[in-house]
């Protein structure tokens, strides 16, 4: 668990006045209530957790949808709407915008194809936020969306233990990518809300999808984050997330 730095000395004037570790310290402290048993989420219902629907976030659904798997573009729905009834249920007083989230959730993998892992030597996180940026600045969006979405995509990676300041939409991104991914933060979920979120939409093998897609950019880029990811044994928790267990499909 990280504990609170805003009360430090060494901590700018600045983070003690914004009080910019205040997301951190709240999740840590549902992670560490939920560890104890002290955390029961209730269930968040799908009909509650409307789809964002403009033009934008028309033009981004598209776009995701001509370049990504179509087992990685039902992850980025699932990961919404989990991202979602995470702050819901958790944090009512975080100030996000559904909108940008669903705009980060949408585009978040968009870098994590096997053409675009060949486009670059970046690895595939940050890449996906540049081609994100660049997307929505291009259709219309403001600077600070595009600026939000871009940073939340280049984060969404990052672990709850070693890491700060992000956005409410950033860390909300990394509930519910994380959670699908990994399963991560599922004490912070009910049950109910899962199996919906999933039999709405289904996994479809999107754990093996994946996973493959991360060895296939540490084979093309020798010097990318996902080399962690197989040093650690995170592939392995990828085909094996126990959250879902029989709800994935092969």
């Amino acid at each position: 668990m990280v504990s609170p730095r805003s009360s430090s000395p060494d901590v700018p004037a600045i983070a003690r006045e914004f009080d910019i570790y205040r997301i951190e310290r709240e999740v840590n402290a549902a992670l560490q209530a939920a560890a104890d048993g002290k955390l029961v989420p209730r269930p968040v219902s799908l009909v509650s957790m409307p789809l964002p629907c403009s033009l934008l976030t028309e033009k981004a659904s598209q776009y995701a949808l001509d370049v990504v798997d179509p087992s990685v573009f039902t992850h980025s729905l699932r990961s919404y709407y989990f991202g979602t009834a995470i702050a819901i249920e958790n944090f009512p007083d975080l100030k996000w915008d559904p909108e940008t989230f669903y705009l980060a959730s949408i585009l978040h993998d968009i870098g994590c194809t096997h053409a675009a892992i060949r486009e670059t030597r970046v690895s595939f996180e940050f890449y996906g936020g540049m081609l994100a940026h660049n997307f929505l600045i291009t259709k219309g969006a403001t600077k600070v969306v595009a600026d939000t979405v871009m940073e939340a995509i280049c984060r969404h990676k990052d672990l709850q233990s070693s890491s700060s300041g992000h956005s409410p939409e950033g860390q909300m991104l990394m509930f519910g990518a994380q959670l699908d991914v990994l399963g991560n933060y599922s004490g912070l979920i009910n049950r109910h809300t899962i199996d919906d979120v999933v039999t709405k939409y289904p996994r479809d093998n999107f754990h093996n999808v994946f996973a493959d897609l991360l060895l296939d950019e540490v084979n093309v880029k020798h010097y990318c984050t996902g080399v962690r990811a197989v040093e650690t044994g995170l592939i392995d928790q990828i085909r094996n997330n126990p959250i879902f267990g029989d709800k994935h499909t092969s």
